[in-house]
């Protein structure tokens, strides 16, 4: 075996030496989930107590999951960007884009549904892949690609309807957002994933002691299940059912969670984010995974999209405004670093529910909205805060 030293390229290529002081942080970061889900119960009890127990009805808190679907499913494929060492300024344009798109084929133009979805979802592909073409190949940085893509795709769709709404659509896309699952048909299916959850942690578990004698908190995660199950059911039993807006996020979100931790993708926006360098010389295609993961969020912005055109009931002009800054605001409440590298979807999930909170117990307080903006500026501001106070520790 060669003792001959490491050049300079060879040790910037060998993996950090900090390996304690990277799993302190994962532990630092996995305590900060637990403390935003512990903030979000507090604010829960609060919003309840100053709504006179409207806030944590039933039927409220139903109402709150539908509403907080869109922001969901566009926060968890920025999540992916943000790992990676990306930003997206033209997601809620791009929503509002697909959503003229779907919204004009379906009135406008008469065609059948499925085909007017299709051809939304097929317009998202195409917007992500061109941003992140144009990132990847000609290496502009993603924040400007995406502004200008913001004030494009704005343009294409203000000229397209001349700034008006085109509506009203058909009742079965409507469905999609507005649609419930009969209650006990949710409450089998609600219980059904859950069984499904707790099998895979319990297995999990027993794998990890098996091959790699690790711990994986599996009585952590099995209780964490069976509550959110519980809660789940108590919701679908106590109003109408599940809105079909969330089981359309929440497999969407399922869908991206899964590539972003158990797949070579995923594992590869993780090792870029982290250090592209060391990332190219370990032999990964940079430009690759960064195409990958705006393809990703050309998607989520079909996705996005038609969920919006259902719940608006057509396009509109306001339709999108902001819901960049939201979904960003809500991945770094969760836990994600703007330093790349570190983020996970669950958190992003409850940054968005508590930024739906915020707004809705603010409208049945009829709180003053810019007064919400005051509020949800000073939580993300808090949030990097953290963000940067853990990653001076870990460096010191």
């Amino acid at each position: 075996m060669s003792t001959e030293p490491l050049s300079r390229v060879q040790q910037d290529a060998r993996p950090p030496a900090d390996t304690k002081s990277r799993a302190s942080f994962f532990a630092g970061l996995r305590w900060y989930h637990v403390a935003l889900g512990l903030g979000v119960l507090v604010a829960l009890v609060f919003f309840n107590s100053q709504t006179d127990g409207v806030f944590l009805s039933q039927r409220n808190l139903t109402l709150l999951l539908k509403q907080a679907a869109i922001l969901g499913v566009v926060s968890a494929g920025m999540v992916v960007l943000i790992v990676g060492r990306q930003i997206d300024l033209s997601a809620g344009m791009a929503v509002y884009l697909v959503s003229v798109v779907v919204a004009q084929l379906s009135v406008t133009f008469g065609l059948p549904l499925w085909l007017a979805v299709a051809a939304g979802i097929a317009v998202g592909l195409l917007l992500g892949a061109f941003q992140g073409f144009m990132v990847a190949r000609f290496a502009i940085p993603a924040f400007v690609v995406t502004l200008a893509g913001s004030m494009i795709f704005k343009g294409v769709g203000y000229t397209w309807t001349n700034a008006t709404a085109i509506g009203p659509v058909p009742q079965e896309l409507i469905w999609f957002s507005e649609g419930f699952i009969p209650p006990v048909a949710s409450a089998i299916l609600i219980a059904a994933v859950g069984a499904l959850a707790v099998w895979s942690a319990v297995r999990r578990g027993v794998q990890l002691r098996r091959w790699e004698h690790r711990e994986y908190a599996t009585v952590r995660k099995v209780a964490v299940v069976v509550v959110l199950a519980g809660a789940g059911m108590w919701l679908a039993l106590g109003y109408n059912g599940m809105p079909m807006a969330v089981l359309i996020a929440g497999i969407t979100v399922f869908g991206v969670s899964l590539l972003l931790s158990s797949t070579r993708f995923g594992r590869g926006v993780y090792a870029v984010g982290g250090n592209p360098q060391a990332a190219h010389l370990a032999g990964l295609k940079v430009p690759r995974f960064l195409l990958k993961s705006f393809v990703l969020m050309g998607a989520i912005y079909g996705i996005a999209g038609v969920l919006m055109t259902a719940r608006l009931g057509g396009a509109a002009p306001t339709a999108g405004q902001l819901l960049e800054l939201d979904a960003i605001a809500a991945a770094v409440i969760g836990g994600t670093s703007f330093a790349g590298g570190i983020g996970r979807i669950p958190g992003a999930l409850l940054g968005a529910l508590l930024l739906t909170g915020i707004d809705n117990v603010m409208s049945l307080m009829n709180v003053s909205s810019f007064l919400q903006m005051v509020i949800k500026g000073t939580i993300l501001l808090a949030a990097v805060w953290f963000d940067l106070m853990v990653r001076n520790k870990r460096k010191k």
